[in-house]
């Protein structure tokens, strides 16, 4: 068994699975660190419009230097360095002091918070709290000073001395605000061992510290109700820390992965490039196993805590990516010299004066908008159907998703592709993958108990499982000869650089104004939309007769499944090593 095994491969198949064990539980539950943190989906929105940018740039930049002074095995081993230290880097960034003093108040035997500004709330603060016919359900930890009036029932006994007591106070933002200077807030329900209805005296008004976790615009409320200066200072301080840590490993991703690619198909040589998937892979099983279980890691050692607990993540990442660097080290180098390329620019203009290639881009923007939001906030609208609910075990359920997506989705139709696309045709896959994201948007939006989610997630095959490879031969089909290189490229620009961007900076600031229900709604009805444009565009370009064939394209249309749809994409652009 042992003997047929190429050793020469050996080392290119364990840096993809380190390198995915190391950086895909980080990359997964990056966004919801950031929102541990305090930062609210807005400002990871606009993170995750960077990001892509930040990557798209680094690619060219760095892989320009590297051809020039032959520097690719030190920028490959480096780049794993400095990403190591990036990711590590947001283990050490405190959280945001999101406690406000407010005062708990017994109205006619129905506890209340009263919270009140430093000088006046904004109205746009009061706008975001005060919308009818909402439904906006928040959850908030008190630490509260026992007072001898009155009295407030946990656990079954009354709560009367001068002695701290704690509890979780859930209430409905939409229903039970009102504003006297002072925004009142009625409780629904207190959890402190068990949940259960408030029961309290009349003659009770004590001081509290309320700390909220799930509610942005409530949480504006808590910001205005103390030092708004130093609280800004803080928060800004925390966001740049973990800004740049997100490009800096982003864009040491984009480095290592590029320069991982070349060195595959380096090894492979001509003869043996279709046994690129082989290698790739390893990749998937190391960022799905992983995946699975350090989500449960994080429950497990979270266990009786009030938040999650991400540390193993972040060692099992260093860990990782330091068996990563030793094994990439052991890579051989090769020396060959690179053919001489045309004009980038040149190239540029003849690709998108192409009809198709237009219509195609307006494809690439509506799925890489939906692909931002799978990657960036799926797990994100996860927690927030969890919050209140107590849904145990939250973070196995996400390392499940990811599995599920992985195993069960993305790899199984990556390697139907080929066959896929050969039956329905690259128009009728291009559609198949926006209502595939339609339905499977709406479907979040309906399904309440988030368990549920890991059938839905089966939907990951026939969304972005056909997405990539769809993407890379269609555009190999559509491009004129010689300009192939130049048109992945331009695929990779325009699907991450505009539309995941953009798609995780929508989502985001939608979110935060109606949440998330809404938010997936509204980016199915979009998918759909965005589809239906396509689609008129298509017949017009019919009409028009602007085919790749009627134009002058000898080359045949290609059916790939991902290794071939990748060998088209490096067999012009492939660096030496």
């Amino acid at each position: 068994m042992f003997q047929n095994i190429d050793k020469e491969l050996v080392p290119i198949k364990a840096h993809y699975f380190l390198y995915n064990a190391a950086t895909g539980p980080v990359v997964q539950f990056l966004p919801l660190i950031g929102r541990q943190l305090g930062f609210t989906a807005t400002l990871v929105g606009t993170i995750y419009t960077i990001l892509p940018i930040s990557g798209l740039i680094a690619k060219p930049l760095f892989g320009t230097l590297a051809d020039k002074f032959r520097l690719h095995k030190t920028f490959f081993l480096l780049f794993q360095a400095i990403l190591a230290i990036a990711f590590f880097t947001v283990y050490f960034i405190p959280e945001l002091d999101r406690s406000a003093n407010i005062i708990l108040v017994c109205d006619k035997n129905v506890p209340f918070l009263e919270i009140c500004p430093q000088h006046e709330f904004s109205k746009e603060t009061l706008d975001g709290v005060i919308t009818e016919n909402i439904y906006s359900s928040s959850l908030c930890r008190l630490s509260c000073k026992g007072t001898p009036n009155g009295y407030i029932e946990l656990s079954g006994r009354n709560i009367s001395i001068n002695s701290t007591f704690e509890f979780g106070a859930e209430f409905d933002i939409s229903q039970d605000l009102l504003t006297k200077g002072c925004v009142d807030v009625k409780v629904h329900k207190i959890f402190d061992t068990t949940a259960h209805f408030p029961v309290c005296g009349s003659q009770l008004r004590t001081s509290c510290v309320a700390t909220c976790h799930n509610n942005s615009q409530f949480n504006n409320l808590l910001r205005e109700a103390k030092d708004s200066h130093s609280d800004t200072m803080h928060s800004t301080y925390q966001f740049q820390m973990f800004l740049w840590a997100a490009i800096v490993s982003w864009v040491g991703m984009a480095v290592v992965v590029s320069i991982a690619d070349a060195i595959c198909f380096d090894l492979l040589g001509y003869e043996r490039r279709n046994n690129y998937g082989k290698q790739k892979m390893w990749g998937s099983i190391g960022f799905g196993i992983f995946g699975i279980s350090t989500g449960y890691l994080v429950d497990v050692l979270s266990e009786g805590q009030s938040k999650k607990d991400y540390t193993c993540i972040f060692y099992i990442m260093l860990v990782a990516m330091i068996l990563d660097i030793v094994v990439s080290a052991t890579l051989r180098k090769r020396n060959a010299e690179r053919s001489a390329e045309p004009s980038l620019f040149w190239e540029l203009l003849n690709v998108v004066k192409e009809g198709r290639v237009l219509s195609f881009a307006w494809w690439c923007v509506g799925a890489g908008m939906c692909t931002g939001v799978i990657w960036n906030f799926l797990l994100w609208y996860t927690e927030d159907l969890t919050i209140g609910s107590h849904v145990e075990w939250i973070k196995t359920l996400q390392g499940l998703m990811t599995g599920v997506q992985c195993f069960l989705g993305e790899l199984p139709f990556n390697f139907m592709s080929g066959i896929v696309l050969k039956k329905l045709g690259h128009i009728n896959v291009m559609s198949l993958v926006l209502v595939t994201y339609a339905i499977r948007f709406m479907a979040y939006s309906i399904v309440s108990n988030p368990w549920l989610f890991l059938i839905l997630e089966l939907l990951h095959g026939p969304s972005f499982g056909l997405c990539w490879p769809t993407m890379v031969s269609y555009g190999d089909k559509v491009t004129p000869s010689g300009t192939k290189a130049t048109m992945q490229g331009f695929i990779g620009a325009v699907f991450e650089g505009i539309g995941v961007a953009s798609g995780s900076f929508i989502c985001g600031r939608l979110i935060d104004a109606y949440g998330g229900v809404v938010t997936l709604r509204i980016f199915s009805v979009g998918a759909l939309l965005w589809l239906s444009v396509f689609w008129l565009v298509e017949l017009l370009m019919r009409k028009m007769k602007a085919y790749p064939l009627a134009q002058g394209h000898n080359h045949l249309a290609n059916y790939a499944n991902p290794d071939d749809a990748i060998l088209m994409t490096i067999s012009q652009e492939l660096q030496t090593y």
